[in-house]
């Protein structure tokens, strides 16, 4: 039930388009070579077209937009999820849910809202980013069934730390039962599924 309402939205608004940012630096190459210049000219078109797509590769390198995909989207959709700005799934897509995402997160931190996670955006949620610390999570024992603020955090505080991939939906389901699961075995700890006092001390830990 935690990933129901967002599986429509991540197929029908996440999906990877085709998109070829070198292309215009690639047609500069093909007219050159139809193009009978004098050396210097030609050498000049080479030089513009080098640098264009010298360019091109630098911004792609620190920066991610619409389109682009691998492990940087995961990372930057975790931590939108963190600062409490997206609430889809982790799919390491840059999609349209993503973008919205970047452009709420970017004006609510006094950014240029364009949607593109350059190197301001990102170090500005880098410093979101972290363990939930003390008082973080109630002292209430949690487990499957349960809803409410401490289950959102729990989630935050699982995805923080790379064991949950789903929505932060505020409900203990199957999902977020089996990410515990898995940051329990991970630290020693009896893998119930159920955050008790010792599982949380190990989320909450600096």
């Amino acid at each position: 039930m935690e990933t129901l309402a967002y599986t429509h939205l991540s197929t029908n608004y996440e999906e990877p388009t085709n998109l070829k940012p070198l292309d215009f630096e690639l047609k500069l190459f093909k007219n050159l070579n139809r193009t009978k210049l004098p050396a210097k000219a030609s050498m000049r078109f080479l030089s513009l077209a080098l640098a264009l797509i010298i360019m091109g590769i630098s911004s792609s390198a620190f920066a991610l937009e619409r389109g682009n995909s691998g492990s940087q989207v995961s990372t930057l959709q975790r931590n939108l999820t963190i600062a409490g700005y997206y609430n889809g799934p982790v799919t390491g897509f840059y999609g349209s849910l993503t973008q919205d995402a970047v452009i709420r997160f970017q004006r609510a931190s006094g950014l240029t809202a364009d949607g593109i996670a350059g190197s301001r955006t990102l170090a500005a949620l880098e410093g979101r980013g972290g363990p939930i610390t003390g008082g973080g999570l109630s002292n209430a024992t949690l487990k499957r069934g349960n809803s409410g603020t401490s289950v959102t955090r729990l989630q935050k505080a699982l995805t923080n730390y790379g064991y949950y991939n789903g929505p932060i939906t505020g409900y203990f389901g199957k999902l977020t039962e089996s990410a515990v699961i898995r940051f329990q075995r991970a630290n020693g700890l009896v893998a119930d599924g159920i955050v008790g006092q010792r599982t949380k001390a190990a989320l909450t830990a600096d």
